[in-house]
C-alpha cells in the first residue's frame, strides 16, 4: 500500500506589484506516498459531460493532504477536480485531471 511517490504542490499568495500586475506566490512541493488507482466509470461518464476528462486517481493518507489542487506525478502535472475522504481506512482520493496552465485555474 502506497508504493508510489507524487508530489504535492501549493503556491503561496498571490500579491501585486506597484503598477497593479500579478507576482504570483512561490510554489512548494512536498513529496507524499501514493497509490495509483482508475477512474470509476460514472466519475469518467459525468465528467466528460462537463466539458473535461479525468485522468488519474490517487489515494493518499489523509494526514498528508493538506488542500493541494495540483499534483505532480511521473514528471506530469494534474489539477485536484474533486477529493473523497474515506474515514474508516483514514484515505484520502484525489481525483485529477490534465494540468494546463494558470490561465485554466
Amino acid at each position: 500500500m502506497f508504493d508510489e511517490v507524487l508530489y504535492l504542490i501549493k503556491f503561496g499568495e498571490e500579491t501585486q506589484d506597484e503598477n497593479g500586475f500579478p507576482i504570483y506566490g512561490q510554489e512548494t512541493k512536498r513529496e507524499v506516498f501514493a497509490d495509483e488507482k482508475s477512474i470509476r466509470n460514472t466519475e469518467f461518464y459525468l465528467a466528460s459531460r462537463s466539458g473535461y476528462t479525468l485522468e488519474m486517481m490517487f489515494e493518499i493518507p489523509s494526514l498528508d493532504y493538506e488542500g493541494e489542487e495540483i499534483v505532480e506525478y511521473h514528471f506530469k502535472r494534474y489539477r485536484v477536480v474533486k477529493t473523497y475522504k474515506r474515514k474508516k481506512e483514514e484515505v484520502t482520493e484525489l481525483i485529477c485531471r490534465a494540468y494546463e496552465s494558470e490561465l485554466s485555474i
